[in-house]
Order: C-alpha cells, then sequence, then structure tokens
C-alpha cells in the first residue's frame, strides 16, 4: 500500500511541475512560431585577381600604296610634237626635257620682238640726247621711254611662248605615261606626259569615325604588302575632315622607298602604334555577354557577390585579348560564370594568374 501511494504521489508531482512550467512559459505567437534562421547558399566559382598594365596597342587597317606625287604634264600653247626624249618608264631629273613643241612662228616673233626693242632703245637714247641740248620737249622724251618699254614687253611674251614650246620635269621621277607621239598635233592645255614620284611612297586608308582619334602625325608603324614586303613608316597626315561620302577619315603612312622597289595601287595592311592604355590581359574564354548581348566579364564584388563588368576588347593576341572597361584592380571570375547572375552570393577559389605573355 505504501508502495501505491508513493507511486501515485510521484505522478501528481510531475503533472503539477508540467502545469506549472505552463504558468511561467511563454504563450506569446512568436514564441510559437520561431523560425530557423536561413542561410544563403554560395556558389562555388573560380576567379583570380589581376592588375591593369600600361599597352601600346597596334592597329591593323586594309589600305594601298600612293605615289607621293603624280602629275599629269600639260602644254601652254598649241603646236606640234617635235620630240620626246625620254621614253615611257625612263627616270628623270627635275627641269630634264619631256616634251618639245615646233617653234613655227614663234622664232620669228621672237626676232622681230628683240629688233623692235633695239630700235626703239636708239630712238629713246637719241631723244634723251636732244633733250639734252634743249631740242627735244620732255614730253617727247617720255614716248620715246614708252615705246621703248613696250618694245620690251612684247620681247618678253615672245621669250615665254619660246620657252613654252618645252614641256620639263616638275621635280625627279619616273615618266610613266606618254599619250603622244612626235608628230602628233596638241593644242593649249594637251596632255604631253604624266610623271610619278613614288620616293617617299605613301600608304593610304580610310579609318571610321569611331577609331579616328587613336591616329596622330607622328606614329610610327609599318605596312605589310600584298606582294610579300614589310617597309616601316611613319604617319605623317590624319584628316581633320570626313568623306561625306563614306564619313570615313583618310589617314597616310610615309616609308621611304629610294629603290623604287615599292609600286604605285599595290593593297597593304597597315600596322600602326596606338597611344599607350591602361588595360588588362585575358583569355578570351573569359568574355561572357549579358541579357542587353553587350560582352563583359563577371567579377567578385566587395561583398562576394557576382557583378557583370562590360568591357572593350581593343587588341588580340594569339593567347589572349586586352580589355578596357574594368577597375585598375579587379578579381574576375574564370570558372563558373555562366552558372551566377548579378548579386548571386559566390564563394570564389582563387587561382594566381600566370605571366602575361601577350603584354607590350
Amino acid at each position: 500500500m505504501k508502495r501505491s501511494y508513493i507511486t501515485a504521489g510521484g505522478v501528481v508531482l510531475v503533472i503539477a511541475v508540467w502545469m506549472l512550467s505552463g504558468q511561467f512559459g511563454d504563450h506569446s505567437p512568436e514564441a510559437h512560431n520561431v523560425r530557423p534562421v536561413e542561410i544563403e547558399p554560395r556558389v562555388a566559382v573560380r576567379a583570380e585577381t589581376i592588375t591593369a598594365r600600361t599597352h601600346r596597342g597596334e592597329a591593323v587597317i586594309r589600305g594601298r600604296t600612293e605615289a607621293n606625287r603624280n602629275v599629269v604634264l600639260r602644254t601652254r600653247v598649241q603646236g606640234q610634237v617635235r620630240a620626246l626624249p625620254f621614253p615611257k618608264g625612263t627616270r628623270v631629273k627635275q627641269g630634264d626635257l619631256i616634251c618639245k613643241l615646233t617653234v613655227d612662228a614663234r622664232g620669228a616673233n621672237s626676232d622681230e620682238a628683240r629688233a623692235m626693242v633695239a630700235s626703239r632703245r636708239l630712238d629713246y637714247s637719241a631723244a634723251t640726247e636732244l633733250a639734252r641740248k634743249g631740242h627735244r620737249a620732255p614730253s617727247q622724251v617720255a614716248a620715246a621711254k614708252a615705246a621703248l618699254d613696250a618694245a620690251q614687253a612684247a620681247l618678253k611674251r615672245a621669250e615665254i611662248a619660246m620657252s613654252d614650246i618645252s614641256v620639263v620635269a616638275p621635280f625627279d621621277g619616273v615618266v610613266e605615261a606618254l599619250p603622244v607621239e612626235i608628230g602628233d598635233f596638241l593644242n593649249e592645255g594637251g596632255t604631253c606626259a604624266r610623271i610619278v614620284d613614288s620616293d617617299p611612297m605613301l600608304f593610304v586608308a580610310q579609318v571610321s569615325e569611331g577609331d579616328i582619334s587613336a591616329f596622330h602625325v607622328g606614329d610610327t608603324g609599318s605596312a605589310h604588302l600584298i606582294t610579300g614586303e614589310t617597309v616601316p613608316g611613319v604617319v605623317r597626315f590624319v584628316a581633320a575632315t570626313a568623306d561625306p561620302a563614306t564619313r570615313t577619315f583618310r589617314i597616310e603612312l610615309e616609308a621611304s622607298n629610294p629603290e623604287n622597289t615599292l609600286r604605285d595601287g599595290v593593297t597593304a595592311d597597315i600596322h600602326i602604334r596606338t597611344a599607350p592604355v591602361e588595360a588588362h590581359f585575358i583569355s578570351p574564354a573569359i568574355l561572357t555577354l549579358n541579357d542587353m548581348g553587350a560582352i563583359g566579364v563577371r567579377i567578385v564584388d566587395s561583398e562576394s557577390r557576382a557583378q557583370f563588368m562590360p568591357v572593350t576588347i581593343i587588341a588580340n593576341a594569339t593567347d589572349g585579348v586586352w580589355i578596357t572597361g574594368l577597375p585598375k584592380t579587379a578579381t574576375i571570375i574564370t570558372v563558373g560564370q555562366e552558372y551566377v547572375s548579378d548579386g548571386v552570393l559566390v564563394k570564389a577559389e582563387q587561382r594566381t594568374p600566370p605571366d602575361t605573355p601577350g603584354a607590350s
């Protein structure tokens, strides 16, 4: 009986303790609805921290060769072709006779003008002497002087007409074309020959309005011709205005051509060194596109979240690309960038970037 009482008392005691504990418990709704703290998952990626370096790029544009000077020689007077001393393809010096017309009546006119000058000079001398002795009025002396001046002007015109029958080379070059033969008749302004000066040789190209700011007079470069030659040169001209038809700007690279081995009109790739810029060198595999189609990379920001950064490719190398648009130092995602979006928390496994083989 005592054991039964003890057992019953223990049960009652347990129930009482349980009931009393409910009196002091927290009956607020919040206490019965406590939710566990949710931890945001992290996406594992690989990343590396890169720092911008000075890069002097090289622009490559398609162009062609163009002679430094290319001049058509025309006659000032009409006449028949009498002499063509240099055949087509001959190198000539400045002042060499290229084409000569017949004298015709121009020689007689010159002789006549010369005789008239001699006569008027005698008249003027006589008038001056007689005026000194008081036998001529000053007005007569002035008339004699005017007649002498007119004769001298006529002689000058006759001498110019005589010199105009000879067409000479205005500079050193090559006789590129002779469209006439001895005996042909040329009117005033008729084409006699074409002279080409190909030293220096120019490499010309048209550059888009978006790229023209990268080029400056004095920039160094080289030209790779379709015929296999490669020659160094310097930019000597950058157009200030665009071609209204194409909205492109002309640039000229000047290269020495003392042996005249370079020919006019040959296709060439023109390589020009551009101004140095701060840029990053990366593998092209790291590049990605955002929803708008912009090209860029994904970086890890200060809060360990992925962020898309648009970039601009400024140069290509055999082992990577040079880009601009990132902070000077940036942690870029190299593996897993296609599995994260902006704002996603990431767990970045860092790796040491290799040396930059394409740096310059």
